[in-house]
């Protein structure tokens, strides 16, 4: 004997099973959007943390160009202090100009900053890599020490300078550091060498100029490693 089930109950499970579908639809459907829109959302965050990293490689390899400049001044300038060699005129007031040279880093932490503010670190899924990112940025509070140390170096040289020669400045020539400060080489050979204290000055500044050196190019090795990761999260 058949047992025929009501059509209202067969309708009503067909209901259910397009109510499930479609849920089920509706729920993938929305996972589907919120992951291409994270992907998306990270991806964005990656690009600019990359151009913000590479502008911090730029920077750091000005800087070491210009505290190489004046480490090469701080040594010459104290062997011919010291009697060691001679400079012609032109030399002396270019190698005299480089001793004074201190450089900035001005870090570019916007990205990483807005993330944290944000709360959305998440972005970067890589958890090693985030975490050598961050250790990154937290070693830029370390250029700040030697940038003062250098510049407390340079004034107190500038001082000496200026008490010892006459000072010009060539405000035209600003972005070539050679060219600023233009102490009277005469000057400069008749009242500063053989001072000892102008010579120990040029060796305390070199050593803070190498240790610069030193630390960007560190900085540089850490930011073409984080920055190669990136481009390959990206």
């Amino acid at each position: 004997m058949e047992i025929h089930k009501p059509k209202f109950v067969t309708g009503f499970i067909e209901e259910i099973l397009i109510i499930v579908i479609g849920i089920s639809l509706a729920v993938t459907a929305e996972r589907i959007v919120e992951y291409f829109q994270h992907h998306k959302e990270a991806k964005g965050v990656v690009t600019r943390m990359i151009t913000e990293l590479r502008r911090d490689s730029s920077d750091l390899t000005y800087n070491i160009k210009y505290h190489t400049k004046a480490m090469d001044a701080d040594s010459i300038l104290t062997r011919w202090s010291k009697r060691e060699i001679e400079l012609s005129p032109d030399s002396l007031t270019i190698l005299a100009s480089r001793s004074l040279v201190f450089t900035f880093f001005a870090s570019s932490t916007a990205e990483i900053e807005a993330l944290k503010g944000a709360g959305k670190l998440y972005l970067i899924e890589d958890h090693e890599l985030l975490s050598n990112i961050l250790k990154h940025y937290d070693r830029y509070a370390d250029f700040k020490i030697t940038t003062d140390a250098c510049m407390d170096y340079s004034h107190r040289l500038s001082d000496i300078y200026k008490q010892n020669a006459t000072l010009t400045t060539n405000v035209i020539n600003v972005q070539n550091q050679d060219q600023v400060y233009r102490f009277n080489p005469q000057e400069l050979e008749k009242n500063l060498r053989g001072n000892k204290m102008y010579e120990s000055l040029l060796q305390e500044k070199r050593v803070y100029d190498a240790f610069v050196i030193q630390q960007s190019k560190g900085a540089l090795k850490r930011l073409a490693k984080i920055t190669n990761a990136l481009v390959i999260e990206e």
